[in-house]
């Protein structure tokens, strides 16, 4: 099957947009403000509650503060009602851009322009994708909240691809969102686990100072229990290095059986544990890319024939097309994977603050593209050196 020319795919996008989206546009639009007042009132139901069983049983000067979350709650839930007082079947949405009803309708036509790809939303899904593969690329640091956003995966000029969206920042909304939507089950366990750990530490403990005949003992751990474990996962929270971007995943048409890894010389991988001394430092011969990059290989021979400079100017040349915060990659099992941290959300078909319109999709055909043509970039149709 010939390949399309990045001119074909432009005039493809034209009429997409013309004939696909424009018709639908106005009832998109109307549906993705509709999900943005859902979740103001979704909020104030929210904060209603949580002033009820704060202040509700407070008053001043004889007047109790339980009118305050009542009128949060009725406000919230008049919002909600008249928001869909018009649908037989009233369906609240809590997608933040109301982006998915564009997403469902229109992505699987729209990637149509660059073959046969397919999509799907991992928000979605309840296993979005098997993390433990790019865990052991040693490309991510540890995170207690993500967000998976879109995944995209096929072929394109002959190679097979995988991308997927994580944000682990805690910066976005919708990061924010997912943490709201789970805090009460994860608060609920992590009370159960540490009150569970209180009793039996509290037992022994018991135990260990009758045996000693010295109740300090007793006393001083049960202080390092209770406030040292939860200033120890405070800090742990708060000191995560988190990453907003794409992992892309490609075929490499090359044989090798070794594991070499680019790592940015920053305080952003110090969250990234592997086994050290199972990898040797790699020393290039590029004395600035040495100062900004560490590489680690098990194989040192076979991580100079995939290092090249070649290799090395179009890796340097990624992050500044992207505009990235860093660059990853980790050559490994016949694949290259390269974990983008671009600090925003990419392939955007709505966005919170504007209506959606023909920027949006000539926007998200460049970044679905740029990223596409890595194949291009790093040669990994060839089947030659990089």
């Amino acid at each position: 099957m010939e390949e399309k020319s990045i001119s074909q795919m432009r005039e493809e996008l034209r009429d997409f947009y013309f004939k696909k989206v424009k018709p639908n546009l106005e009832t998109l639009n109307k549906k993705r403000k509709k999900s943005r007042i859902d979740l103001v009132a979704l909020v104030l139901i929210l904060i209603g509650f949580a002033m009820f069983f704060s202040i509700g049983g407070l008053k001043i000067n004889g007047v109790s503060l339980a009118i305050l979350p009542v009128i949060c709650l009725v406000v919230g839930a008049m919002v909600l009602m008249l928001n869909h007082k018009d649908e037989k079947n009233r369906v609240i949405q809590i997608d933040v851009n109301g982006e998915y009803e564009f997403k469902k309708m229109l992505m699987p036509e729209f990637l149509k322009i660059f073959g046969n790809l397919q999509w799907k939303d991992l928000g979605k899904s309840v296993k979005p994708v098997n993390m433990e593969k790019y865990k052991t690329s040693n490309l991510l640091s540890s995170f207690l909240v993500g967000a998976f956003g879109d995944r995209i995966w096929g072929s394109y000029r002959g190679v097979k691809f995988d991308i997927f969206e994580l944000d682990t920042s805690k910066t976005s909304l919708q990061s924010f969102i997912n943490t709201l939507m789970i805090l009460p089950f994860v608060f609920g366990c992590g009370c159960g686990l540490f009150g569970l750990g209180f009793v039996i530490l509290s037992l022994f403990l018991s135990w260990l100072s009758d045996i000693l005949n010295n109740g300090t003992i007793y006393v001083w751990f049960l202080l390092i229990y209770l406030i040292g474990i939860p200033l120890f996962v405070i800090f742990k929270y708060i000191s995560q290095s988190g990453f907003r971007g794409v992992f892309v995943e490609f075929d490499m048409n090359k044989n090798f059986e070794g594991h070499t890894f680019i790592l940015e010389r920053a305080v952003t991988n110090r969250g990234i544990k592997f086994e050290r001394a199972k990898f040797e430092d790699v020393k290039l011969e590029d004395p600035s890319f040495m100062q900004k990059y560490e590489v680690y290989s098990d194989n040192q021979v076979e991580a100079r024939y995939v290092l090249t400079t070649a290799f090395i100017e179009r890796f340097l040349n990624m992050k500044m097309a992207f505009k990235a915060k860093y660059i990853r990659a980790s050559f490994k099992d016949g694949k290259i994977i390269i974990a983008i941290d671009a600090g925003r959300d990419l392939f955007q078909m709505a966005n919170l603050n504007k209506d959606t319109d023909a920027n949006t999709f000539t926007e998200l055909f460049d970044e679905i593209l740029s990223v596409l043509e890595l194949i291009n970039t790093l040669k990994l149709n060839q089947r030659i050196g990089l």
